[in-house]
């Protein structure tokens, strides 16, 4: 008639929390990758983001609304966040009738990423950023991109950019989908916040 029981309800939903921490704890010892991806995009902030490599180029994302143009950006295969903060859109809870996004933070201040490819809309450093060798300018098959399904806005000859490090503090960023190689943290936080 319309209602569940609990004994049900828990039937239905502790083996999906298990998984999901199963999962979460391969994360965390660095036996596999994560992928965050959302056609609404969702915020993304590190007090400092650094890496042995970095290229970007001009991008696509098939989001809510149509395909929009983005910055594709990939580092290198070592990289480390100090603290990190996602923060999903917000979307009504029927029951409640009421907003609520999703936040996934750690205040680590070593945070393994192993490679890391964001597609995002913006991508800023308003506190400035450290490159160490950089071309501008070269073709994005000579910077290392390919065309790939998830490498998507590929164009061979067109301009990119890449530098052999870079220090990047207080990042900020709306993104529609990030990839990281690893995840090696020593303390993360998932929490419901309700409201905008």
């Amino acid at each position: 008639m319309g209602r569940t029981r609990l004994g049900r309800f828990a039937a239905v939903t502790v083996p999906a929390t298990l998984l999901t921490a199963g999962l979460g704890v391969a994360m965390l010892q660095g036996m596999v990758g994560a992928v965050l991806a959302s056609a609404e995009g969702f915020t993304l902030n590190s007090d400092r983001i650094e890496s042995n490599g970095l290229k970007a180029r001009v991008g696509a994302a098939d989001v809510a609304g149509g395909d929009q143009a983005t910055v594709y950006a990939e580092t290198g295969a070592i990289t480390t966040a100090s603290g990190i903060e996602v923060i999903t859109p917000d979307v009504t809870i029927p029951l409640i009738n009421l907003p609520a996004h999703l936040e996934v933070s750690s205040t680590d201040t070593t945070i393994s990423l192993g490679a890391v490819g964001l597609n995002a809309k913006t991508l800023n450093t308003p506190n400035g950023a450290a490159l160490g060798t950089t071309t501008i300018g070269v073709a994005q098959s000579e910077a290392g991109f390919t065309n790939t399904t998830t490498d998507s806005g590929y164009v061979a000859d067109a301009f990119a950019l890449t530098s052999s490090s870079a220090d990047l503090p207080n990042v900020n960023a709306t993104a529609y989908a990030i990839t990281l190689q690893s995840l090696e943290l020593d303390n993360l936080s998932l929490a419901v916040a309700l409201g905008n």
